[in-house]
């Protein structure tokens, strides 16, 4: 179990781990069950990072350290899927164009404007919740956003012959993603309850409708698409704490 958990922390970050892993498909599979613990230790190190910055920096610029603390420890892997395949539904109308420009590895108008659109959308929902609250949705929302490529894995086949999400698809089952949602209703005890009924229905949504479109366009589901789950729904939960608080149910 914590080689799996390893796999799952040397996949989704930049950490340093143990050498030597079974990284093999069906293991990578497996540790995929840990995929929110690694949101845990991603969301937890951006945490103390603002919280650390806070002492001597506004609260904005702060928030902002967060931010390129979990773009820096993840190598951007979320933000490059969203970004492809941003690029991709914008610019492709058949599923083999998709999936043609998500491979390339040039960025297009639609990617850099989606990347610009997310960071400036943490940005400002995070800077517009108190300081007390923002470390504690820092946590939820990157558990929350790992938690998608359970659920999506297990539901839509992979539209490539091959790829990173492959090694991942369709090995995902019931077992882990059991595993990954009791570690999700455990971060959840972090946040008063309305919100973690807010978070689930959230996290479920943008999962669920994310599936739906990335069947109609392409079958399937690409790395890239898991990318992009991961990012809306960061973004979503953080425009929701910002709700919640504007309607004083944060308390």
């Amino acid at each position: 179990m914590i080689g799996r958990l390893f796999i799952a922390v040397q996949f989704l970050t930049r950490l340093p781990v143990a050498r030597g892993l079974n990284s093999s498909e069906s293991e990578l599979g497996k540790a995929a069950a840990f995929f929110p613990l690694a949101g845990v230790i991603v969301g937890a190190g951006a945490a103390l990072v603002f919280v650390l910055v806070q002492r001597v920096l506004p609260l904005p610029a702060s928030v902002l350290c967060a931010i390129v603390f979990t773009a820096f420890i993840t190598n951007g892997f979320h933000e490059d899927g969203l970004a492809d395949a941003v690029d991709g539904f914008g610019g492709g109308w058949t599923k083999d164009r998709v999936l043609e420009i998500m491979r390339d590895s040039r960025i297009g108008t639609y990617g850099t404007l989606a990347l610009v659109f997310i960071v400036l959308g943490k940005l400002n929902f995070l800077s517009s919740l108190p300081a007390g609250q923002i470390w504690r949705w820092l946590i939820v929302a990157h558990t929350a956003a790992r938690w998608t490529i359970l659920p999506l894995s297990a539901w839509l086949p992979y539209a490539r012959v091959e790829g990173q999400g492959k090694l991942v698809a369709k090995q995902v089952g019931a077992l882990e993603i059991i595993a990954g949602t009791i570690t999700l209703f455990l971060v959840l005890l972090l946040i008063p309850w309305r919100a973690a009924l807010a978070t689930l229905f959230v996290t479920t949504l943008v999962t669920f409708v994310s599936g739906l479109y990335f069947r109609a366009r392409l079958q399937g589901m690409t790395g890239d698409c898991l990318g992009a789950a991961n990012q809306l729904t960061e973004v979503g939960l953080y425009l929701t704490a910002v709700i919640l608080q504007r309607s004083d149910l944060l308390r």
